[in-house]
């Protein structure tokens, strides 16, 4: 037998019940209504929502509360830490160098500083200003900065309260210490503290404010 007449043999039922399902194939119809399927635009789901917001006045709500809220945020930043009040007196050293953990080098490729170098930002930075930092809340650490010097040689920072306010009030500025960062780095625990440069470190004072300070 060739190998055309094997491979007619072997399609031949293939075909058969291709051809038995067609002939024996019956249209049922259609039961139920039919629907065409189809999905909402997202885009111009969350548009028709704004539009409809707009109408009713509730975007121009929104709008209200976002910049009430960012008002709020300004003239009360949320405090990063709350720290209590200084009872004693207490001073201790803070060493800002650094470790190099890897070579550093510049935009050629040149090394400029070698893994294992200790580097202290003090012999690069001419700052100078002494920092306290306060409960802006407590009139009498407000007070006790204030003594401490003008603008040109003292920075008052607050961990709480509210700097536009204080900076109306005493004609001049109140930094605020944005998610605890300056006490956080400089390990303040008490209030008030002050930071001073006394190369090659740091001296920092948590200096207790007594109540007949307070105005």
């Amino acid at each position: 037998m060739g190998r055309r007449a094997r491979t007619a043999l072997m399609l031949a039922p293939v075909m058969a019940l291709g051809l038995a399902g067609a002939a024996s194939a019956k249209n049922f119809g259609s039961y139920g209504t039919l629907f065409p399927v189809a999905e909402p635009d997202f885009l111009e789901e969350i548009l028709s929502r704004f539009r409809a917001m707009e109408t009713d006045g509730g975007l121009a709500q929104m709008e209200r509360d976002m910049q009430q809220r960012t008002r709020d945020y300004l003239a009360r930043p949320t405090a990063g830490a709350i720290l209590p009040p200084a009872t004693d007196y207490r001073a201790f050293e803070f060493d800002p160098s650094i470790t190099l953990d890897r070579d550093l080098s510049d935009h050629e490729g040149r090394v400029f500083a070698t893994a294992g170098t200790r580097i202290n930002p003090l012999d690069y930075s001419g700052f100078a200003k002494r920092i306290v930092v306060i409960d802006g809340d407590a009139p009498g650490q407000v007070a006790f900065a204030l003594s401490e010097g003008d603008e040109l040689d003292t920075l008052i920072v607050i961990a709480k309260g509210a700097p536009l306010d204080l900076s109306r009030t005493h004609g001049r500025r109140f930094w605020f210490d944005q998610q605890g960062v300056i006490v956080k780095r400089f390990g303040v625990e008490r209030l008030p503290t002050l930071i001073t440069r006394a190369d090659p470190v740091l001296l920092i004072e948590e200096i207790p404010v007594k109540e007949e300070d307070q105005p």
